[in-house]
């Protein structure tokens, strides 16, 4: 993923314009782990849009494995992000009624070929990954916060996607848990040569990435935080 000059302006009610992203340059390649830190209504939520491409820029290029997005059919840019980006968000967004196994097994009812007939067993394969194998007919209710985000990852990553995005994906979990939840995205990402992005405003949760960027007023900089080690 690369942006270059990347800005997103909307125009309010009253007919001014808000510039939320103001010539935002970034370059993510396989295998990084990318932290973007910033407090609340830095413009974190739009960034995550674009990088997730649910939304295209005001100005400037945006490119996805060398693909400028910009030129890409909605139809077109929606299949790629089904396939090539998994997201996995602070609130863990399961299905209540289904087992961490259906909700996991859930992107893969839109695959095609192997990976839609082998659903189950993808599915499985992935659940005993983040160490949830026993625990794969439990509904979202019986597991605990930590054990939530794990079903979560896995349903993220059973797709095998090129671009993680983690949207303060510790949010919701105690110190202990959340580090752990970073190590095993961290991990995975690593092995599957996936590009893994944190967007957060822990300095905590960034320090565990190995490149730092501090979005301020649309404006993103390169940020330095004390390095801690993933357990």
């Amino acid at each position: 993923m690369s942006l270059k000059g990347v800005t997103r302006t909307v125009r309010l009610p009253d007919d001014q314009e808000l510039h939320i992203l103001r010539g935002v340059d970034l370059a993510v390649h396989s295998g990084d782990h990318t932290a973007v830190i910033g407090r609340s209504g830095c413009g974190k939520s739009t960034l995550l849009n674009l990088l997730g491409l649910l939304d295209l820029p005001t100005s400037g290029g945006l490119c996805f494995q060398g693909m400028p997005v910009q030129q890409l059919s909605s139809n077109v840019r929606a299949k790629l992000r089904g396939s090539a980006v998994g997201f996995v968000f602070q609130q863990f967004n399961l299905l209540p009624g289904r087992s961490a196994l259906d909700n996991v097994i859930t992107p893969l009812l839109y695959a095609r070929g192997a990976a839609f007939w082998r659903r189950r067993e993808l599915a499985m394969d992935m659940l005993d990954r983040v160490g949830l194998a026993g625990r794969a007919q439990t509904l979202p209710n019986m597991l605990s916060g930590g054990e939530q985000q794990r079903v979560a990852i896995a349903r993220a990553l059973v797709r095998r996607p090129r671009l993680i995005l983690a949207d303060e994906p510790t949010g919701a979990l105690d110190v202990d848990t959340g580090q752990a939840v970073m190590a095993l995205l961290d991990t995975v990402a690593t092995e599957s040569g996936a590009a893994l992005i944190t967007i957060t405003h822990d300095v905590n949760v960034a320090s565990l990435a190995r490149a730092c960027y501090r979005l301020e007023s649309g404006v993103l900089t390169p940020a330095e935080v004390p390095a801690r080690t993933l357990a």
